[in-house]
């Protein structure tokens, strides 16, 4: 057989059976000689697709990030220990807008702004497509390992949401 020419299917089924040239030796070198390549794409679409899990993992949709207004307070009672979110949004503290972040909450509207960092959020889409809980983690500043927990419930929609913490009920409303 000549290199370079076209195989004819005789030659082609000789070689398969006999296990000499064509049907084995070529593509066996082939193979051999496409190893590296094909491991290296192996590699790449392994490495492709763990970096979209790292991207992936946590990234669950949080309807509660962006601006938010006060609508209402619907409750503001005392108690013993305040959370920073609860403590800054008082309405004595003339704070009346939220701003959820990734990582932060910035309380405004009054005269002083508070941004309160290492915020986490807890997701969980309510039964029966009734909106989304959000728990907000918040670190207690005297032992970072524990946190307050207020929990915020949005309406399907997005545009709307009930805030409960320990001492405050409120209405919100997004900024668009």
């Amino acid at each position: 057989m000549m290199r370079g020419s076209a195989v004819t299917r005789p030659e082609e089924e000789e070689g398969l059976t006999k296990g000499t040239d064509f049907g084995c030796g070529k593509i066996a070198k082939v193979a051999v000689d496409n190893d590296a390549g094909r491991d290296g794409g192996r590699f790449m679409v392994a490495l492709c697709a763990m970096a979209l899990l790292i991207g992936l993992s946590g990234c669950t949709y949080n309807p509660l990030l962006g601006k938010w207004k006060i609508d209402q307070r619907t409750k503001e009672t005392y108690v013993s220990y305040v959370d920073p979110l609860s403590t800054n949004i008082k309405k004595q503290t003339g704070n009346d807008t939220l701003e959820f972040d990734k990582n932060s909450i910035v309380v405004s509207g009054g005269p002083n702004a508070v941004t309160e960092d290492g915020i986490h959020y807890q997701v969980t889409e309510l039964e029966g497509g009734n909106g989304t809980e959000v728990k907000i983690y918040q670190p207690r500043k005297d032992d970072p390992n524990n946190y307050d927990i207020d929990v915020l419930r949005v309406t399907p929609d997005g545009k709307s949401a009930h805030l409960e913490t320990p001492s405050e009920t409120a209405e919100l409303k997004r900024i668009e």
